[in-house]
């Protein structure tokens, strides 16, 4: 299924895409105002009134005025609807239809910013009548379909610090990991979307509200660093750029590499990788955690991690895409689950130590992550992620493999 952010404007129907800028009008009257322009006074009888007809036998000879009678109540009651419709879309009707509007044909880098700054101020005001949005917009918040006046696009009241965007007018796609506000704490999102035929037509949210592994949450850990890392930021010279299929093939080998390692094989990284999960630096600390003074993996640069044996815990990283990449900066934003069966015990590490899993129960992580590659090496690497049930797909992204 898809969350339909619009209903399609039907003749007689008093506010185009009614589901979009009149969210309190229900599904029932927006059916009611179309069925109103049907001469099928029985069909608009079993639609309206459907315990006339539920569990009925067919009607006898001679009840031709019941049917009548049943008839002319529901056009009553249709009319009706498009009237309490036109009262209850007089005051957003005139902020006009969005999908009257459209982005340049050439949305180029500037213009695919633009729409990704749109869509987070949009959140904010709670105000989508400016979006360029197609007839019917698929969009999901961790997964979930959700319609664009539901979740984070009631909760949401300001924008943060933080903001690291991705851009990528080939596949005519943008990103970016923000701090946005939420019950007045940040938080931490990836958004990413897609403009088709100059109109939004894919809008896909993943926040992650709890906690950035080592106290605070992922929120106000990256809202406190405030700014990306300027590796991140930098623009790789035309002549270094690397291909879409190079890119890509590099993000993926992270996850082939890290899935059920036993630490034989690695990704490509470079010396000065560094990586950040919910705001939490989990590569090259200087101490060992509380606890875990024998071995502490996060302890291990990126390469090191990898090859350590560490990660048979890991069972499954699955429905992987890599929607945006961004050549002019090196960066691929990647979205997959990463499975833990909880049934993998002790493991024994290439170093000879043996350490149990850290995950003792079946959980699956939801993630995106943003890749920064330099010279066919991953360099920086940063994660969105939210604890969701076991081997949970979404219903619109991914399917079965």
């Amino acid at each position: 299924m898809e969350a339909d952010a619009g209903f399609p404007a039907r003749t007689g129907a008093p506010c185009a895409h009614m589901s979009v800028l009149c969210p309190s009008l229900s599904r029932p009257f927006r059916e009611a105002a179309a069925l109103q322009q049907t001469s099928d006074a029985s069909a608009t009888a079993r639609f309206l009134i459907p315990d006339l007809t539920r569990d009925a036998a067919p009607p006898r000879p001679g009840n031709g005025r019941a049917v009548a009678r049943a008839g002319r109540l529901a056009r009553d009651l249709a009319r009706a609807a498009v009237a309490v419709s036109a009262l209850l879309c007089a005051a957003t009707a005139t902020a006009g239809n969005p999908t009257v509007l459209a982005t340049p044909v050439d949305c180029d880098r500037a213009c695919l910013t633009g729409v990704v700054s749109a869509v987070l101020d949009a959140m904010v005001s709670k105000d989508i009548s400016s979006l360029p949005l197609a007839n019917h917009v698929r969009t999901t918040q961790n997964g979930v379909a959700l319609p664009l006046y539901d979740g984070i696009w009631q909760s949401v009241s300001g924008l943060g610090q933080y903001r690291l965007d991705a851009i990528d007018p080939d596949s005519g796609q943008a990103g970016t990991y923000a701090t946005v506000i939420e019950g007045g704490r940040p938080v931490y999102i990836a958004l990413r979307v897609r403009v088709h035929a100059q109109k939004i037509d894919e809008i896909e949210v993943l926040a992650a509200r709890g906690g950035g592994f080592a106290g605070g949450t992922a929120g106000e850990k990256m809202e406190a660093r405030g700014q990306p890392r300027p590796q991140m930021l930098r623009t790789v010279p035309d002549a270094k750029r690397m291909s879409r299929e190079t890119l890509v093939a590099v993000a993926d080998a992270y996850f082939a590499h890290l899935q059920a390692s036993t630490g034989k094989s690695s990704a490509p990284f470079a010396k000065s990788c560094e990586r950040l999960e919910n705001g939490t630096q989990t590569t090259n600390l200087k101490t060992p955690r509380a606890g875990r003074e024998a071995f502490d993996v996060l302890m291990l640069n990126c390469e090191e991690q990898q090859l350590s044996g560490f990660y048979p815990f890991v069972t499954t990283i699955r429905d992987r895409r890599f929607p945006i990449v961004d050549r002019e900066r090196g960066l691929v934003m990647g979205f997959g689950y990463f499975d833990h069966s909880g049934t993998v015990g002790d493991m024994l590490l290439t170093n000879g130590k043996t350490v149990p899993s850290p995950i003792k129960a079946p959980l699956s992580f939801m993630i995106s992550e943003l890749f920064q590659i330099d010279d066919g090496k991953i360099d920086q690497v940063e994660a969105v992620i939210d604890t969701v049930p076991y081997k949970m797909r979404s219903d619109i992204w991914d399917r079965p493999e």
